[in-house]
Formats: C-alpha cells, structure tokens, sequence
C-alpha cells in the first residue's frame, strides 16, 4: 500500500479516535508522526484490538482486504482514560474498567467503517479483545505493513496500531 492510500484508509480511524476522546473521555488527542512499526510487540501494559476484513471496489475490480487496530497502554494511562470515560476514580485495574480499551477500539472501528463504506469499502469487523500485560506479541494479520502512531492526551501517550492488506478476489 502506497502512502497515500495508508492516509486515506487510516484518516477515518484518527478521525473517530479523535471523536471518541472528545465525547467519552471528555480530552482532546494529538497523533503524531506515523512511522513503520518494527516489531510485533504491544508497547503498553493493555491493548485492545480489533480485526477487520471485506472488499473494496478498485479501478472497477473488488479486492478483498484485512487488517487490525490496536490500542497500547501504559497502566497508568489505561486508568486515567477509564477513570475519565467511566467517571470513577480508578487507581488499580479492575474489573468494572477492564473492558474500556475493547470499547474504545469498537466504537472507533464503528465510526471509521461508517466513513470507509463511503468510500466503497464493505467491512467485517470482529469481536475488540483486550490482553493484559508486558511484551504481548500482537498477532497480525499476514503479509500487512504495521504502521505505529503515538497518540497524546491530557492523560498521557498510548501507540495506536493500524496494518490493511489488500489482494485480487
């Protein structure tokens, strides 16, 4: 995938990100610079992810894609952005917030599918899962580049992961 393709696919997940912080975590975030990521390792202490698959009509041919986002946290952060969406203090993980990473990832792949579907792409997404813990090996898809953002917030910087593959049908 060219640049400019990666923009234009990754645009409407920024978007929605930047959305989702605004109305649920009630903060405003600042991507920074993509960059290619150079590992599969999760650069936090939680991640949520989603996968995501269907076609794309291209230059008059349908063209079956996959990929996945994901959303890495510190635990520190993690709990300030649940505290802040939950509107409860929360100062160890636990269980009434586990599930704030999946939900974040499901409404941002909600909101950026609205988007793409605009663009002629018809999108599959799975069910947002959430791991715990340190060095998490992020299983991708197969053959997708990962591009890696970090995000800021007032409640601190988490990695944004996004990888799209797309192949003749």
């Amino acid at each position: 995938m060219n640049i400019e393709s990666y923009l234009k696919f990754s645009k409407p997940f920024i978007d929605a990100l930047r959305e989702t912080f605004k109305v649920m975590v009630n903060t405003n975030i600042t991507p920074h610079s993509p960059k290619l990521k150079s590992d599969s390792k999760a650069k936090g202490e939680v991640t949520a992810m989603i996968g995501m698959n269907g076609t794309v009509m291209k230059d008059g041919k349908e063209q079956a894609f996959n990929g996945l986002i994901a959303f890495s946290f510190s635990k520190e952060v993690y709990l300030k952005i649940a505290s802040a969406m939950l509107m409860q203090e929360f100062k160890d993980y636990h269980e009434d917030m586990e599930d704030t990473g999946a939900e974040i990832a499901n409404i941002v792949m909600g909101n950026a599918k609205k988007v793409l579907a605009t663009q002629g792409y018809k999108i599959g997404m799975s069910t947002p899962t959430r791991v715990k813990g340190k060095d998490y090996e992020i299983k991708y898809p197969a053959n997708t580049v990962v591009i890696e953002t970090t995000i800021s917030s007032d409640h601190g910087e988490f990695m944004f992961d996004i990888c799209y593959r797309e192949s003749l049908t």
